[in-house]
């Protein structure tokens, strides 16, 4: 399905695309989220798209799948991004929601859970940081991940067993079981 859009798009066809802005976005949204304060993810999104568009014609399938393509202009977009802003803020765990939908409680031990395993991931080294949020929080395959990171599949693996390792050990140290999660 998506092959199919993807030469729709490359002959022009805006709704094509539209389409798969539509099926990607959310998981390069998850993707970049996890790597930069969420005030700026949606530029880069937006810029990941505006890449993708301009540079489609240069999409060939026999190289990777549109998807690590996809992910790579991300990826690159991301790197851009940290090379130009160097400082990060931290999230204040103590952020009240005041909707009235909002079970105020719950929101809390959640947002506090939520801001403790960002901040987890966020100590991570670069390469463990890419692995965990590529394979947990977009679902990606260890062949897939390799493609974006241009390693190799075994690489992966111990890249995924190390940063775990690493994860669990920094969540520990918040405070947070594995039961938890």
């Amino acid at each position: 399905m998506i092959d199919e859009l993807v030469l729709q798009a490359q002959a022009g066809d805006k709704d094509a695309f539209g389409k798969i802005y539509d099926h990607f976005f959310e998981q390069i949204y998850r993707y970049v989220f996890f790597r930069v304060n969420q005030d700026e993810v949606e530029d880069i999104v937006e810029a990941t798209f505006i890449k993708a568009w301009v540079n489609l014609e240069k999409y060939e399938k026999r190289d990777f799948s549109f998807s690590s393509w996809l992910y790579k202009i991300a990826h690159n977009a991301t790197i851009d991004h940290h090379r130009s802003h160097r400082k990060i803020e931290q999230i204040d765990e103590n952020i009240k929601d005041e909707s009235e939908e909002a079970e105020p409680k719950k929101l809390a031990e959640q947002g506090i859970l939520s801001g403790k395993v960002r901040d987890a991931v966020n100590e991570l080294k670069e390469p463990y940081r890419q692995v965990v949020t590529l394979k947990f929080l977009n679902g990606l395959s260890n062949a897939e991940i390799a493609e974006i990171l241009g390693e190799r599949e075994g690489n992966i693996r111990v890249l995924q067993f190390r940063a775990l390792k690493e994860l669990k050990k920094q969540l520990e140290e918040k405070g947070i079981s594995s039961e938890a999660l």
